[in-house]
């Protein structure tokens, strides 16, 4: 049986006494057989039966219809003790505030903010320099190696500690993450998987099918309609575990495999993990058996694209026919990034007349933009130029900055994408940027207080430096600052070419005015600094 994802949404006031009353219409609703309540009840609770559904089991019910693990864990959140109110504690130095909530809610010391805004409780601790805090999150499992989108590797709460020369929380992160222990050959697992039992994600990952049916005879295995079924599916595919596979789908656990992340206003759900891994590791019987089972090959697992972008992607030729077979799809994502310019101009005529297929259309944004952002990660040009044509974004919209990325960013990719298209060039990249920033605001700002600057400076260390002093010419050209400091390296993006060694983006920041001193900037985040600390000496001679 397919599970149901969370059909509620928390209000912006959530009220506890309004959430009791829910719980009780539900119950109401299950003892009369109402089809709604039933159809909620079933899936999130496990064999419910009106005769043993009690009041207590329609409250667990309606904290999973909003994304908790259970009712006291909704009311925590109710009452105040959410990831939002966490990082205010954090901000304030409020010392008894944090312990207090992380004693109510230790998951929240390692939940992000939100789905859009990666940061961490630690990640504000350490920028303000709270070493109890920063104790306190460890002590409760904080990831301190964890980094924020889109620069993760400059990110996490240890690099941000090291490079600002805070030997003090270093120490304290360091010491949490040995008091933990890590074992030296454990299995793969999936992070973050809706609060799964872990001792059941091990069972799966090594295979000890026993275990599993024991734990299911007992009824304390995942349930297997619950939205957080914990991606032990996708944990079976990942270690290669075909039997414990087939053992969960026989249970009846979901083959797309809804997940989720977050709380309250902001949860996350994705799904599809188990298929993606198939068709990105080549596992043809295990992929056989969930598409048996029900499993969509065009269903989009978060920020990764469906199984046959997965298949694609990975150069996974049988794995694209077998999907493509059984109903997958050749999507916009996939025709704009592999350059196929007839079958994208094919789908824009489709749209505009009304007719494309269902399957075919991107969730939450226009074919046209979904064309657009991936012919710029992959270089299509005339694939770029005819989806500008349909944007009638603002010159100053703050989705730009992602569009003007998008030919930077996707350059890590090239290896696959030339094995399986010599013909390839990189000179569309370049020529896809220029054509962006003639419909935009080269200025525009990004997540914390990034510009297009800032991202050509972190260009990945794989692309020439004259491409990326290229890229970076083109921007000044059309108009770029060069004095906006990022909210979290709190540097300019000569800072930035500083700390990522790029000598010849620098010196043509320099050429065009740029301040090799920056006296007014933190110590650690001038040119200079950055330069030192990262060993780039080369650019230490061009500043001066």
């Amino acid at each position: 049986m397919k599970q149901k994802l969370p059909s509620r949404r928390m209000r912006e006031h959530p009220d506890l006494e309004q959430l009791k009353r829910q719980a009780k219409e539900l119950l109401s609703g299950f003892a009369a057989a109402d089809p709604a309540a039933a159809e909620e009840v079933n899936s999130h609770y496990d064999n419910a039966t009106a005769a043993t559904f009690a009041l207590h089991d329609a409250q667990l019910v309606i904290a999973r219809s909003y994304g908790f693990e259970s009712w006291p864990k909704l009311k925590a959140y109710v009452d105040g003790v959410t990831i939002q109110r966490l990082v205010e504690a954090v901000r304030a130095n409020d010392v008894a505030r944090v312990r207090t909530m992380l004693n109510a809610r230790p998951e929240l010391a390692n939940m992000t903010v939100s789905y859009g805004d990666e940061h961490r409780a630690i990640h504000y601790a350490v920028i303000h320099r709270w070493p109890e805090i920063v104790r306190l999150l460890m002590q409760k499992g904080a990831n301190a190696r964890t980094g924020i989108h889109p620069h993760r590797d400059a990110t996490s709460a240890w690099t941000l500690a090291h490079e600002r020369g805070y030997d003090e929380i270093i120490a304290i992160i360091e010491e949490g993450e040995e008091s933990r222990g890590t074992p030296e050959h454990a299995p793969e697992t999936v992070a973050d998987a809706g609060g799964a039992d872990e001792a059941a994600r091990a069972a799966v990952a090594n295979g000890d099918l026993e275990w599993l049916r024991a734990r299911h005879a007992e009824r304390k295995l995942a349930n297997p309609v619950q939205w957080n079924s914990g991606g032990m599916l996708t944990v079976a595919v990942r270690n290669n575990r075909f039997d414990a596979l087939k053992l969960l789908l026989y249970y009846g656990f979901d083959p797309d495999e809804r997940v989720s992340s977050g709380e309250g206003d902001w949860t996350a759900y994705s799904q599809g993990y188990p298929l993606w891994y198939c068709a990105a590791l080549g596992r043809r019987e295990m992929a056989e058996l969930l598409l048996d089972h029900g499993a969509s090959p065009n269903v989009h697992v978060d920020s990764s694209g469906s199984p046959v972008y997965s298949a694609y992607s990975h150069k996974q030729w049988e794995m694209v026919e077998l999907l493509r077979q059984r109903g997958g799809l050749v999507t916009g994502d996939i025709a704009a990034l592999y350059r196929q310019t007839d079958l994208a101009r094919q789908m824009l005529s489709s749209d505009d007349g009304g007719v494309l297929p269902e399957g075919f259309k991107p969730h939450g944004k226009s074919l046209a933009e979904e064309l657009l952002r991936f012919g710029a990660d992959g270089g299509a040009t005339e694939i770029v130029r005819m989806s500008l044509e349909r944007i009638d974004w603002v010159r100053e919209d703050p989705r730009w900055l992602g569009i003007l990325a998008s030919p930077l960013s996707f350059w890590h990719h090239i290896p696959w994408l030339d094995a399986g298209n010599k013909d390839f060039g990189r000179e569309g990249y370049l020529e896809c940027f220029h054509l962006i920033l003639r419909s935009c605001d080269v200025n525009v700002v990004g997540s914390f207080g990034r510009t297009i600057l800032h991202e050509i400076a972190a260009m990945g260390d794989w692309i020439g430096g004259d491409e990326v002093a290229a890229f970076g010419r083109a921007a000044l050209d059309a108009g770029a600052h060069m004095d906006r400091r990022d909210d979290i390296l709190k540097s300019t993006p000569l800072g930035w070419a500083c700390r990522w060694g790029r000598v010849q983006l620098a010196r043509a920041l320099i050429e065009h005015g740029a301040d090799p001193e920056e006296s007014s900037a933190e110590p650690w985040a001038r040119p200079r600094s950055w330069a030192l600390k990262m060993g780039h000496h080369d650019i230490v001679s061009a500043l001066s």
